[in-house]
């Protein structure tokens, strides 16, 4: 047992150093990894209504990269509205730091939308920098998820051909990384998407800028457990805050905190970490891990590569006790 913790903790540091160093290149292949798995069953589908595979995987690939363009389009507008609104925004911060006793002016003027720090958008170099790193991102991910979803089919095949695994093997625990995942996946898409629709409703009814696009966070934030939440809830709560002071703020986070959990408990039959076979401590942990080595995407992949983790781990006869202890209590599944 402690030779085989030994090995793994030698492999495992060894591969999570060279995916820390190559973050930049490693990141959109994780995502396309991930995308892969989530598309293959309605290519499956489209397959069996008559589709070629090719066919299948362009018509998914180009729904997802289409969707994926439209919510691009969306939040920059949203941030051009909310840029546009910084002055106002500056005069209401003043404002509220006056009423709790603070120096309102000299703080407000230091952020942005101020005439020292006009604009909430960088420089036009940056915009360009940044545009031509993430449209190489884009372009990646798109590439490795056509051909990922091209040799799924015969993937299975080549995982019973790996030697030395037991009696579960890799290809019945690619299946269940596969089946988690999905299940996980289409959960919290089905409760986030619920949640951002009625907390754009609740914001526009208060008159909160940009109502969408803290939407479109919450709902992106979603699949980052426990923390996103909370998270994408700040900037709707802050800017309640200064239109309409504590007050404001109060009911803003009580409506978000309300509406997410009448989601949950209506859409979600059973908690997160059921469907993924992780105890508590592991996912939250997870959460905290992967950004460090992969960064801000880390987060949104800490789910998929734990699971991943504890798939590789039950596969092998000597380290399934490790996949066992990531597990939830017989009590708190």
């Amino acid at each position: 047992m402690l030779a085989s913790l030994a090995r793994v903790l030698v492999i495992g540091a060894i591969l999570v150093t060279g995916m820390h160093l190559a973050a930049r290149l490693v990141n959109p292949v994780l995502v396309a990894i991930v995308i892969s798995v989530i598309a293959a069953p309605a290519v499956h589908r489209l397959e069996r209504q008559g589709l070629r595979q090719w066919m299948a995987v362009l018509a998914v690939v180009g729904i997802a990269a289409g969707v994926s363009l439209l919510l691009i389009a969306v939040l920059g507008v949203s941030l051009l509205q909310i840029d546009r609104a910084l002055p106002a925004y500056q005069d209401l911060l003043a404002g509220q730091l006056a009423i709790l006793g603070g120096t309102g002016q000299d703080l407000a003027g230091q952020l942005p939308g101020s005439p020292g720090n006009p604009s909430l958008l960088p420089s036009i170099g940056t915009i360009v920098a940044g545009t031509v790193e993430l449209t190489v991102d884009f372009l990646v991910t798109i590439t490795v998820t056509v051909f990922m979803l091209l040799e799924i089919a015969g993937l299975r095949q080549k995982l019973r051909t790996v030697p030395g695994v037991g009696g579960t093997g890799l290809e019945e625990q690619g299946a269940l990384f596969c089946r988690s995942l999905n299940r996980y996946a289409g959960i919290r898409t089905r409760g986030s998407l619920v949640t951002g629709v009625l907390v754009a409703l609740l914001l526009w009814l208060m008159g909160i800028d940009a109502p969408v696009l803290w939407a479109i966070l919450l709902v992106l934030f979603s699949y980052i457990p426990y923390l996103g939440l909370p998270i994408a809830s700040v900037p709707p709560i802050g800017l309640a805050w200064l239109r309409y002071g504590l007050a404001g703020a109060v009911a803003v986070a009580a409506g978000i905190a309300v509406i997410d959990f009448l989601s949950r408990t209506l859409l979600t039959p059973h908690p997160a970490r059921r469907e993924l076979d992780l105890s508590p401590v592991v996912i939250i942990l997870s959460v905290f891990f992967w950004p460090l080595v992969l960064g801000v995407p880390g987060l949104f992949l800490a789910v998929p590569l734990t699971l991943l983790a504890k798939a590789a781990l039950a596969s092998v006869d000597e380290t399934r006790w490790l996949a066992a202890l990531m597990e939830p209590a017989d009590g708190s599944a």
